[in-house]
Parts: structure tokens; C-alpha cells; sequence
């Protein structure tokens, strides 16, 4: 694989069906003055594939400050404690989802629907409230708390060279009672993403969409039809 699967300057895929392993939600890294950070990390089985990705992208996993675990499930965090294992990461999630992460609770990280366990792991930044501003070399992540598919889930936004990039996981749901989901919540969470006119969003499991107006339409889509 090339992750010349690259999505703009020093952004890359690096984990996703298509790349790593089925059960992988899709994993981007982000890349600053040669210090990484990785939003998610795939279900856990395909680590050594992302660590590979990263290599053929000529970038160093050594180098690995940070982890940005955007909700504790399992095919977005199952490498968590990989990574903080063997590269040191600061690992980040929201308060709300992290006890999840650190108890590697079977049933709301979706492990036992996966077929996989979770093994704990430490999140060393728990964030709170609605905005948090983390920095990777001379880049500031700003990671929103959108909640409604989890409590604790968050959206990552990173302006760089004109163009605003959103990560946002899974935009798209689903929502089902042992997740945790509120459906209030989520459209209160995407009429926000709606707001910062992000020029390109990069998906948990449908891609990356590129043009502001193919982002709002891709959000929009799911609102109309949770609202039928």
C-alpha cells in the first residue's frame, strides 16, 4: 500500500477495509514538523499493517506523540494499547467514553459483537467539555464533543493550507440502546459540524469526501433520514 492514499499535506489513510483488515473502521494520521498523531487506530488485529502503512509513507512511528480515540469502540480503538505499548503516545478520548477504553468493557466497546477483546489501556488526556485544542508540532487539533453515537464521541477538526479537514468517525451512527446513543444529541452534534464548513471530511467507514458542499450534503443525507 502507498498512503499516498494521502488526503492533503501530511494527512494519510493508514487502516480501513480496504487496506488493513475488514473489521478496521478507517485510521488517519496526521503528520507535523515530523511528529505524528493518529485519529483511531483499527480493531486491534492489523496493528502491525498500520505500523508498516506509516513506514511506506516515509514517516518514523517512533515519532508517534498522539492518539485521538474519536469513541471506544472497538473497530476505532482495538490497537490502543499497542501503540501506547510501544511507541508512548499520549492517548486522548473524551471523559465520557473513556472509562470504556481503560475497563475494556466487553459490551459498549462492541468487543463481544466483534468477536475480539479489548485489552485496557491508560488515557492519559481525558477531555472535557465541549472543546478541546490539542497541539501536534505547529498544528492545533481541535477535537469537538459531538455526542449522540456514543456519549463521549468526538470530531476532530485541523485547518491547514486553506483548507479545513473534519475528522468526524462515524457521522452516520448506528444508534442502539447498548451503545448509549441519543438521537437529540447526534442532530445537536451535526448541526455543529454543519457550522464549521469543513472543505473536507474523512469518514469512519465511508471515506473521505472532498468540497464543502459535497461535506454538508454527505451530513445533511443523514439527518433527512434519521428525521423520516
Amino acid at each position: 500500500m502507498n498512503p499516498k492514499t494521502d488526503i492533503g499535506p501530511g494527512l494519510f489513510l493508514v487502516a480501513g477495509p480496504d487496506l488493513t483488515d475488514p473489521r478496521d473502521a478507517l485510521a488517519y494520521l496526521i503528520e507535523d514538523r515530523g511528529d505524528l498523531a493518529l485519529i483511531d487506530v483499527g480493531a486491534g488485529p492489523s496493528y502491525l499493517k498500520i505500523v508498516g502503512n506509516i513506514r511506506a509513507a516515509g514517516l518514523d512511528p517512533t515519532r508517534l506523540k498522539l492518539i485521538v480515540a474519536t469513541h471506544a469502540h472497538i473497530d476505532h480503538v482495538g490497537a490502543l494499547a499497542a501503540f501506547a505499548r510501544d511507541y508512548g503516545p499520549v492517548v486522548a478520548a473524551h471523559e465520557q467514553d473513556a472509562w470504556a477504553l481503560e475497563s475494556a468493557d466487553p459490551v459498549f466497546t462492541a468487543g463481544r459483537a466483534y468477536g475480539l477483546r479489548l485489552e485496557p489501556v491508560e488515557v492519559a488526556l481525558k477531555l472535557q467539555g465541549r472543546v478541546n485544542r490539542l497541539v501536534l508540532g505547529g498544528s492545533e487539533l481541535v477535537c469537538w464533543h459531538t455526542p449522540g453515537h456514543t456519549p463521549g464521541s468526538l470530531s476532530v477538526v485541523l485547518d491547514r493550507q486553506g483548507k479545513r479537514y473534519l475528522f468526524g468517525q462515524d457521522i452516520h451512527g448506528p444508534f442502539l440502546p447498548a451503545l448509549r446513543s441519543d438521537l437529540d444529541q447526534w442532530r445537536e452534534s451535526m448541526a455543529r459540524l454543519l457550522e464549521l464548513k469543513a472543505d473536507v471530511l474523512c469518514e469512519g467507514h465511508y471515506g473521505v469526501f472532498y468540497g464543502a458542499d459535497q461535506v454538508a450534503r454527505f451530513i445533511q443525507e443523514f439527518l433527512d433520514h434519521e428525521a423520516e
